[in-house]
């Protein structure tokens, strides 16, 4: 893990990156705004630029996206993106839904709660639209396979529909 600070980007933003060529480097904003960032957040982070990580050694051995264009929408950003680029978004966002969904029902406070659904939210939304563009894209068999995978385990998730409960 390295620690960083991006001086480009808007100060109450967290900032995290990996690169894949450096395999299983995690690069971290810690400070949001004028303080530390919240445990939370880093937790959240750290998830994210490890699956990011996961999938740059599995796509070194395993071809996953037969031909990286044309461009298509990600429900995370706004231009448009290559389809491996979709592919680790989802496989990123998958399981930091599982994250935020053990917060959601196990979190210590009620705000945490609020806040863990909330997130999930967002999270479940954006990957139901992703889902059908990535399978529009041309997948490798392998890569067909591990977007079944993702989907089932997306699938599989409890989704919270209650309000956060009593703390």
């Amino acid at each position: 893990m390295q620690f960083i600070r991006d001086l480009d980007a808007h100060p109450d933003k967290a900032v995290s990156f990996s690169d894949n060529t450096t395999p299983g480097a995690l690069y971290l904003g810690i400070r949001v705004g004028g303080s530390l960032i919240d445990p939370y957040l880093l937790a959240d982070s750290l998830i994210h630029e490890h699956r990011h990580q996961k999938l740059y050694l599995l796509q070194r051995e395993v071809p996953l996206v037969e031909e990286d264009r044309p461009l298509v929408p990600s429900p995370w950003r706004e231009d448009l993106r290559p389809p491996s680029g979709l592919l680790h978004a989802i496989f990123v966002f998958v399981h930091l839904g599982e994250y935020w969904q053990h917060l959601a029902d196990n979190g210590g406070t009620r705000e945490l709660r609020t806040r863990a659904i909330g997130e999930l939210a967002i999270i479940r939304e954006r990957i139901e639209v992703g889902f059908p563009t990535l399978r529009g894209t041309q997948l490798t068999i392998y890569g067909r396979e591990l977007v079944d995978r993702l989907e089932s385990v997306f699938r599989g998730q409890t989704v919270v529909a209650a309000a956060a409960g009593g703390d």
